[in-house]
Protein backbone atom coordinates (compact mmCIF):
# COMPACT_ATOMS: atom_id res chain seq x y z
CA UNK A 1 0.00 0.00 0.00
CA UNK A 2 1.64 3.29 -1.22
CA UNK A 3 0.50 6.58 0.60
CA UNK A 4 -0.91 9.35 -1.67
CA UNK A 5 0.61 10.87 -3.77
CA UNK A 6 3.17 8.14 -3.92
CA UNK A 7 3.16 6.83 -7.60
CA UNK A 8 2.85 3.01 -7.35
CA UNK A 9 6.34 0.95 -8.64
CA UNK A 10 4.61 0.15 -11.76
CA UNK A 11 4.17 3.40 -12.44
CA UNK A 12 7.47 4.85 -11.97
CA UNK A 13 9.37 4.93 -15.93
CA UNK A 14 12.29 2.97 -15.99
CA UNK A 15 15.94 4.44 -16.98
CA UNK A 16 17.49 2.31 -19.97
CA UNK A 17 21.06 2.27 -20.91
CA UNK A 18 21.27 4.88 -24.16
CA UNK A 19 21.90 2.30 -27.20
CA UNK A 20 25.24 2.77 -29.36
CA UNK A 21 25.52 5.33 -32.03
CA UNK A 22 25.37 3.37 -35.47
CA UNK A 23 26.93 4.55 -38.18
CA UNK A 24 23.96 4.93 -39.65
CA UNK A 25 22.65 7.79 -36.82
CA UNK A 26 26.10 9.31 -37.05
CA UNK A 27 24.77 11.51 -39.71
CA UNK A 28 22.45 12.73 -37.18
CA UNK A 29 25.22 14.41 -35.07
CA UNK A 30 25.82 18.15 -34.96
CA UNK A 31 28.17 19.10 -37.12
CA UNK A 32 31.68 19.30 -36.07
CA UNK A 33 31.34 16.33 -33.78
CA UNK A 34 32.45 12.82 -34.29
CA UNK A 35 31.78 9.18 -32.98
CA UNK A 36 34.80 7.42 -30.73
CA UNK A 37 35.13 4.99 -33.64
CA UNK A 38 35.95 7.27 -36.19
CA UNK A 39 38.85 8.56 -33.88
CA UNK A 40 39.98 5.03 -33.65
CA UNK A 41 39.86 4.18 -36.80
CA UNK A 42 42.97 4.98 -38.87
CA UNK A 43 42.61 7.48 -41.74
CA UNK A 44 44.36 6.76 -44.59
CA UNK A 45 43.94 10.87 -45.87
CA UNK A 46 45.70 11.91 -42.80
CA UNK A 47 48.85 13.45 -43.35
CA UNK A 48 50.02 12.28 -39.76
CA UNK A 49 49.17 8.34 -40.48
CA UNK A 50 49.07 8.37 -43.67
CA UNK A 51 51.62 5.34 -44.43
CA UNK A 52 54.11 5.74 -47.57
CA UNK A 53 54.48 9.64 -46.72
CA UNK A 54 57.80 11.16 -47.03
CA UNK A 55 59.49 11.68 -43.84
CA UNK A 56 59.08 15.71 -42.79
CA UNK A 57 61.50 17.01 -40.44
CA UNK A 58 60.46 18.64 -37.16
CA UNK A 59 61.77 22.22 -35.95
CA UNK A 60 64.07 20.29 -33.19
CA UNK A 61 65.43 18.20 -35.83
CA UNK A 62 66.73 21.48 -38.25
CA UNK A 63 68.03 22.95 -35.27
CA UNK A 64 70.49 20.08 -34.44
CA UNK A 65 71.86 19.82 -37.88
CA UNK A 66 69.37 16.88 -38.89
CA UNK A 67 68.97 17.82 -42.56
CA UNK A 68 67.67 15.46 -45.87
CA UNK A 69 70.45 16.37 -48.35
CA UNK A 70 71.43 14.88 -51.51
CA UNK A 71 74.23 12.67 -51.51
CA UNK A 72 77.97 14.23 -52.09
CA UNK A 73 79.10 14.78 -55.36
CA UNK A 74 82.37 15.70 -57.32
CA UNK A 75 80.71 19.61 -57.40
CA UNK A 76 79.72 19.67 -53.72
CA UNK A 77 83.18 17.90 -52.85
CA UNK A 78 85.13 20.78 -55.00
CA UNK A 79 83.32 23.35 -53.59
CA UNK A 80 84.13 22.48 -49.90
CA UNK A 81 87.32 22.17 -50.75
CA UNK A 82 87.56 25.60 -52.39
CA UNK A 83 85.88 26.96 -49.08
CA UNK A 84 88.06 25.42 -46.93
CA UNK A 85 90.92 26.81 -48.66
CA UNK A 86 89.78 30.56 -48.45
CA UNK A 87 89.24 30.44 -44.62
CA UNK A 88 92.46 29.39 -44.23
CA UNK A 89 93.72 32.20 -46.26
CA UNK A 90 91.49 34.61 -43.66
CA UNK A 91 93.35 32.53 -40.79
CA UNK A 92 96.63 33.28 -42.13
CA UNK A 93 95.94 37.04 -42.62
CA UNK A 94 95.18 37.04 -38.82
CA UNK A 95 98.29 35.67 -38.25
CA UNK A 96 99.88 38.07 -39.80
CA UNK A 97 98.86 40.94 -38.05
CA UNK A 98 101.26 43.13 -36.95
CA UNK A 99 102.36 42.49 -33.05
CA UNK A 100 100.23 40.04 -32.68
CA UNK A 101 100.64 38.11 -28.95
CA UNK A 102 99.19 35.19 -28.46
CA UNK A 103 98.28 33.91 -24.69
CA UNK A 104 99.92 30.67 -24.30
CA UNK A 105 95.97 28.87 -24.02
CA UNK A 106 95.42 30.01 -27.40
CA UNK A 107 98.72 28.70 -29.03
CA UNK A 108 97.39 25.34 -27.61
CA UNK A 109 94.08 25.64 -28.98
CA UNK A 110 95.31 27.02 -32.11
CA UNK A 111 97.93 24.19 -32.54
CA UNK A 112 95.26 21.41 -31.95
CA UNK A 113 92.92 22.61 -34.38
CA UNK A 114 95.21 23.73 -37.23
CA UNK A 115 97.45 20.64 -36.43
CA UNK A 116 93.92 18.51 -36.50
CA UNK A 117 92.33 20.29 -39.59
CA UNK A 118 95.66 19.52 -41.19
CA UNK A 119 95.73 15.98 -41.05
CA UNK A 120 91.67 15.75 -41.70
CA UNK A 121 92.27 17.28 -45.05
CA UNK A 122 95.24 14.76 -45.92
CA UNK A 123 93.36 12.00 -44.79
CA UNK A 124 90.59 13.12 -47.47
CA UNK A 125 93.04 14.50 -50.05
CA UNK A 126 94.06 10.34 -49.36
CA UNK A 127 90.82 9.24 -50.10
CA UNK A 128 90.66 11.08 -53.59
CA UNK A 129 93.89 9.78 -54.76
CA UNK A 130 95.69 12.76 -54.11
CA UNK A 131 99.96 12.28 -54.00
CA UNK A 132 100.64 12.76 -50.22
CA UNK A 133 103.52 15.11 -49.76
CA UNK A 134 105.97 15.17 -46.80
CA UNK A 135 104.80 18.30 -44.35
CA UNK A 136 106.64 22.11 -44.98
CA UNK A 137 109.58 21.97 -43.25
CA UNK A 138 109.90 24.55 -40.28
CA UNK A 139 113.59 25.70 -38.33
CA UNK A 140 113.96 24.62 -35.41
CA UNK A 141 113.97 27.85 -34.14
CA UNK A 142 110.64 28.93 -35.51
CA UNK A 143 107.83 30.51 -33.12
CA UNK A 144 104.75 29.20 -32.63
CA UNK A 145 102.75 31.78 -35.25
CA UNK A 146 105.58 30.75 -38.27
CA UNK A 147 104.37 26.99 -37.40
CA UNK A 148 101.10 27.82 -37.64
CA UNK A 149 101.40 29.65 -41.14
CA UNK A 150 103.53 26.47 -41.88
CA UNK A 151 100.43 24.32 -41.38
CA UNK A 152 98.32 26.87 -42.97
CA UNK A 153 100.61 26.97 -46.31
CA UNK A 154 100.30 22.72 -45.95
CA UNK A 155 96.58 22.73 -46.01
CA UNK A 156 96.26 25.00 -49.01
CA UNK A 157 98.78 23.31 -50.81
CA UNK A 158 96.53 19.79 -50.23
CA UNK A 159 93.25 21.47 -50.31
CA UNK A 160 94.75 22.79 -54.24
CA UNK A 161 95.43 19.58 -55.25
CA UNK A 162 92.76 17.51 -54.02
CA UNK A 163 90.26 20.48 -56.59
CA UNK A 164 92.96 19.24 -59.01
CA UNK A 165 92.50 15.26 -58.30
CA UNK A 166 88.42 16.09 -58.57
CA UNK A 167 88.37 17.81 -62.04
CA UNK A 168 91.02 15.23 -62.91
CA UNK A 169 88.98 12.51 -62.22
CA UNK A 170 85.54 14.53 -63.40
CA UNK A 171 87.18 14.89 -67.08
CA UNK A 172 88.26 10.95 -67.31
CA UNK A 173 84.93 9.74 -65.99
CA UNK A 174 85.97 8.22 -63.19
CA UNK A 175 84.21 7.96 -60.10
CA UNK A 176 84.52 7.10 -56.39
CA UNK A 177 82.37 4.81 -54.14
CA UNK A 178 79.43 6.32 -52.54
CA UNK A 179 81.13 5.63 -48.94
CA UNK A 180 84.32 6.91 -50.17
CA UNK A 181 82.65 10.04 -51.17
CA UNK A 182 80.92 10.24 -48.11
CA UNK A 183 83.66 10.22 -46.17
CA UNK A 184 85.90 12.73 -47.86
CA UNK A 185 82.83 15.40 -47.59
CA UNK A 186 82.56 14.27 -43.40
CA UNK A 187 86.68 15.22 -43.82
CA UNK A 188 86.41 18.02 -44.89
CA UNK A 189 83.31 19.07 -43.35
CA UNK A 190 85.09 18.32 -40.11
CA UNK A 191 88.31 20.15 -41.03
CA UNK A 192 86.14 23.58 -42.09
CA UNK A 193 85.12 23.54 -38.33
CA UNK A 194 88.49 23.06 -36.73
CA UNK A 195 89.11 26.02 -38.91
CA UNK A 196 86.13 28.51 -38.22
CA UNK A 197 87.34 28.03 -34.74
CA UNK A 198 91.24 29.24 -35.12
CA UNK A 199 89.55 31.91 -36.54
CA UNK A 200 87.84 32.75 -34.16
CA UNK A 201 89.94 32.62 -31.85
CA UNK A 202 92.49 34.57 -33.36
CA UNK A 203 89.87 37.48 -34.00
CA UNK A 204 89.34 37.65 -30.36
CA UNK A 205 93.19 37.94 -29.83
CA UNK A 206 93.28 41.07 -32.66
CA UNK A 207 90.08 42.41 -30.73
CA UNK A 208 91.93 42.43 -27.73
CA UNK A 209 95.38 43.60 -28.85
CA UNK A 210 93.07 46.63 -30.37
CA UNK A 211 91.86 47.21 -27.41
CA UNK A 212 95.15 47.75 -25.40
CA UNK A 213 97.08 49.42 -28.03
CA UNK A 214 93.90 52.32 -27.68
CA UNK A 215 93.96 52.39 -23.99
CA UNK A 216 97.65 52.51 -24.11
CA UNK A 217 97.38 55.73 -26.50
Amino acid sequence: MTSKGTPAPEDVTRSQAPSPISEKDSSKLPEGTRSFQSYMQTDETSPTLGAGKPMQLSPFDLAHGQVLAAGPTFETIQAQAKSAQLSLGDVSTQLNTPNLKLRQSSKYLLKNKLGSANTLIRSAGSKLGVPELPPKEVAPSAGPIQRFLALITDGQGQLEAAQSQLQALQSRGESLSPGDMLLVQIKLNKAQQEIEYSSLLLSKAVDDMKMMMNIQL
